[in-house]
Parts: structure tokens; sequence; C-alpha cells
């Protein structure tokens, strides 16, 4: 990305070639208006002084410094530029060195500095599917809630007291939005050198449905403000969940992020070229999304847990053929691709039939250092659910667990987990968050 790699200039001073200093040298004086005198510098004089004087001037001027013109600070005062020195060098932002992984798209398998939930008004409407995530993620990395006001982040957080959680199980920023989907609307953060890192923020939806959903595409600057992190606009209709990145420089995708951009007149390549620019990433993997399903987002039906390691939906083929179809394609598609820890192997969860409107998924998933958020639902046969958390557990480490988590509410309103969710990766210090946040006990 050549508007990002800012390479500090070296400014070496220039040497000038000493002056002849034989008699009759006729060359340019070192200034403009340069006088005989320059011109004989070097040579004899008569005058004594001209000599000896202005050096013997210049060493008493230097002696009489040293004995009189020392002044040594008072311990008051080392005390005060200690300590503005300390708060000069704590109130720098530091990040940790980089990884190769830190300069692609966030991979949510690795370990993060934080997740954020949208809240907003579902805070009072449904507070019991927000309490339940907070004690599955049991700290294990700090959770923040989106609300729109402090009257809903109090709500908030009387509802973690009321479920006897500690205070810092879930924290509550006012950052005002139009809808709970912060997946969707939130930007991706990568870093670019050893030092920085920024945000790209893409368009979201149309002009017209922006012009509807405004706080939700402006959040992106106040989380910048609060992260103190650059921003860089990328010309292009992204939303959050039809991404997915595997850490190692690809992104996978729905065909829909291809044909909602092509309306915009770019062609594949420019698309590909623009992902490559603003996101640094080395492939693109697009493939059909499901059909009916209204998002069409790909975390509907795919995840990933490892570099080279991605689990896809199944449908049984008897109850919905042709979406059965499209995901075997999907599968075989993203496991035809090689990451440097060799090719990506894909395994198969199974996929609730749709009912009626609704869709229900086991990869709409929150992934919370070291423990898996996996939707559950009540009107799905347990036989289902339970094949479900059993893929997961076969290719999570040991030391990772599984937490169910009723989704029926989100069905209801379009969306799930993974949906709600969003993911700060381990680099970036939060403390602008934590400074701003409500705990439950203000």
């Amino acid at each position: 990305m050549e508007v990002l790699n800012r390479k500090k200039k070296k400014f070496v001073a220039n040497k000038q070639p000493p002056k002849e200093t034989r008699k009759g040298d006729h060359s340019e004086p070192d200034s403009v208006g340069g006088n005989q005198a320059q011109n004989n510098w070097g040579q004899s004089s008569g005058n004594p002084f001209s000599r000896y004087g202005y050096s013997l001037f210049a060493i008493l001027i230097f002696m009489s410094g040293i004995y009189v013109g020392v002044r040594y600070l008072s311990d008051k005062e080392q005390s005060e530029n200690s300590q503005f020195t300390k708060a000069e060098k704590t109130s720098r932002k530091v990040i940790p060195n980089p990884q190769p992984e830190d300069f692609f798209p966030v991979a949510e398998f690795r370990k993060q500095s934080a997740i954020l939930l949208g809240c907003h008004n579902q805070i009072n409407l449904i507070p019991e599917l927000y309490g339940e995530i907070a004690r599955a993620v049991n700290q294990r990395v700090p959770l923040f809630g989106v609300v729109s006001t402090e009257a809903q982040a109090r709500s908030g957080a009387k509802m973690i007291r009321n479920m006897g959680l500690p205070p810092e199980s879930m924290r509550f920023l006012i950052i005002p939005s139009n809808s709970i989907w912060i997946r969707d609307y939130a930007p991706f953060i990568l870093r670019y050198d050893q030092e920085n890192a920024f945000m790209v923020d893409g368009k979201y939806h149309t002009r017209t449905m922006r012009e509807n959903r405004k706080q939700d595409d402006f959040m992106c600057f106040e989380l910048a403000r609060m992260l103190d992190l650059p921003v860089r606009s990328i010309p292009l209709i992204l939303e959050g969940g039809n991404f997915i990145s595997n850490g190692d420089g690809l992104l996978i995708t729905s065909a829909k992020t291809i044909s909602v951009n092509q309306q915009g007149e770019y062609t594949n390549k420019q698309l590909i070229s623009m992902f490559s620019d603003f996101l640094g990433v080395n492939g693109v993997c697009a493939v059909n999304h499901l059909k009916s399903e209204p998002n069409g987002h790909i975390d509907m039906f795919m995840t990933m847990l490892g570099k080279n390691l991605a689990v896809v939906a199944e449908i049984d083929p008897a109850v919905d053929s042709e979406n059965s179809a499209i995901l075997n394609e999907a599968a075989r598609i993203v496991s035809s691709y090689t990451t440097s820890d060799g090719p990506i192997t894909v395994k198969r969860i199974p996929m609730p039939p749709q009912s009626g409107n609704d869709w229900r998924s086991y990869t709409n998933i929150i992934l919370a250092n070291g423990a898996l958020l996996m939707p559950s639902f009540s009107n799905v046969d347990p036989a289902i659910e339970n094949r479900a958390e059993q893929v997961y557990q076969s290719i999570l480490p040991p030391d990772w667990e599984v937490k169910r988590i009723n989704c029926d509410k989100l069905v209801a309103l379009r969306g799930q987990l993974h949906c709600l969710s969003y993911n700060i990766p381990k680099f970036i210090p939060i403390d602008g968050l934590l400074e701003k946040a409500i705990l439950q006990n203000l």
C-alpha cells in the first residue's frame, strides 16, 4: 500500500570541500557579498589581536559561563520534570511487536484484546441474551456492550449486577447506532508497520440505505477516535458478516460482495486490486450464497478456526437439494486453496433446515480467547445440536470450551451471534475504550 508505506527521510549534511588557501585564489565566496577579508582567510595579519584576541575573548566568555552561569534544578523542579517525562512516555500509544498475521484482516481465532456487542435498546428487550454471553465469555476477553444512550448503559449495568456477575464481565460504551448488527458496519483493523495500525472503512449499503442508517455508517469514526487509529476509506460496499479472513492473506466472501460492487461499474480485476491495496490480502475466494437467505452472508454457512481449517455447513439434500449442492460446491472450492500451513482442510457441520423465513446456523459463532459461543435453538432436534457441538470439540484445541447460547430471539431479528459481535485484535491497545466505559457500579 503505497500511501501507507511511510519511510523516514534521511537527512545528511552536505559536506563542503575545503576552500583553497593559496594566494590568488578566485573561487566564489561562501556567501553573497563576500569581501576581500573573506578571500584572504587564513593569511597572516600584522595585528596580533586579529590573530589571538577573538580566541581569548571566547575562552573568557566560556569560563565565566562555567563559574557564574550554571543553574541547577531544585529538587521540586527535578521531580516535576521527571513526572512530566513519565507522563509523556505513558501517553504514547505502544502496540506489541508484529506477527505476520497482523498485516492481514483480523482472523477471529487468534487472540483478541476486546469484543464489542451491539446492544442498544435490545439490552432492555432481550437482556438475558447479553447476560448469557457475558457469563459464557467469563472475562477471557474484555467485553463491551455498545449502546446509544446512558440510560441503556445503566440498564445493561443493572442486568450484569442482577445476574451476579462481576462488574468487569461486561462494560458499556455509548456509541449511537441504528442497529445491533455491529459486525456489518464496523471497520476492518490491520497494521501497516512496526508501530502503527489503522482502520479500513467500507461503504455500508447503497446511498439511499445509508441515509436511513447514518449512525451505523459513522460508527467507525467514533470507534477510531476511542482507539486513536487513523481511518482509510475504501470505495466499496462491504459488510463484515460477509467476510472471513484466514489471517494468512486469504479473504473469503460470498458472490454478493462481487455482484453488489459490480453495480458500481467495477470489474472483477479492479475489485481484487482494491482488496489487495486496501486490505493487504493476497487472494479473494468468492462462493455462492444460500438461495433465499436474505442477508447473503458467508457467516451463515462458514467459519474458520485456523489458517488452513474451515468449517462449512451441510444440509440434508432430501430436505433442500439446491442449497445442499451450493454448500458442497463451497466446501470444494475452499479446500482447493493452499496456505502457509498447507492446504485448507474443510470440516462439515450440520445446518438446521429453513423454517419459514427463519434461518439458523451453527457457524454464526463468537470466538473469545478459548471459548467458542455456538448458537442454540429451542425448535431444533437436540441430536443435531449435539452433533454440531461434537464437530467443534473434535477440531478445537483441548483447552477450548464450547458454550451454547440460545438465539431464538435473534433469529426473529434476522441475525445471530457473529452478526452481533465485533473482534478487536490483540495488538490494539484498548485504553480508550476502558476510559469511556460504564461499569455496573456507576
